[in-house]
């Protein structure tokens, strides 16, 4: 037997999907201008980002409801940022700590909802995180500032 979407009601499927566009905009700004540890430099960053391709594309239909999917996006994404961060200077490097943190809060927080969980409790979980993580927005912006002058 195929398995089922959650049922939502109208109000909650709405508040869902500003949820994930929320996040997804946040995590999209993070993945356009991730970087990783180590003795990077702006050159190597943005040779990075240039040979990266896919960073944006990663959340492209980003839907945190779809826990299995948005699970398999947000690991990629913890991967890239990790790879970014190691190519980044020191100057950008403690907001991609705050931008990896909150992926991989994001994905803490869905794995164990997988499993035909109501779509209202993900988009609650998802905004919990995006609570607990007020400084995402702020090192995003930074991130994407950086990568904008200096790329």
């Amino acid at each position: 037997m195929p398995p089922t979407r959650p049922k939502t009601s109208s109000r909650s499927s709405t508040r869902s999907r500003s949820l994930a566009s929320r996040a997804g905009g946040l995590i999209g700004a993070l993945v356009l201008v991730g970087c990783t540890s180590g003795g990077g430099s702006t050159a190597q960053l943005c040779t990075a980002l240039s040979d990266g391709g896919g960073y944006s594309s990663v959340f492209e239909g980003f839907d945190p409801t779809d826990a299995a999917t948005a699970l398999e996006q947000l690991r990629t994404a913890r991967v890239e940022l990790g790879t970014l961060k190691d190519a980044a200077p020191g100057e950008v490097r403690d907001d991609l700590e705050v931008e990896i943190g909150y992926v991989q809060a994001l994905i803490d927080e869905l794995e164990p909802l997988q499993d035909g969980v109501d779509a209202l409790q993900v988009a609650a979980s998802v905004q919990a995180v995006t609570d607990a993580h007020p400084d995402v927005a702020a090192a995003a912006a930074t991130l994407e500032a950086f990568s904008t002058d200096r790329c």
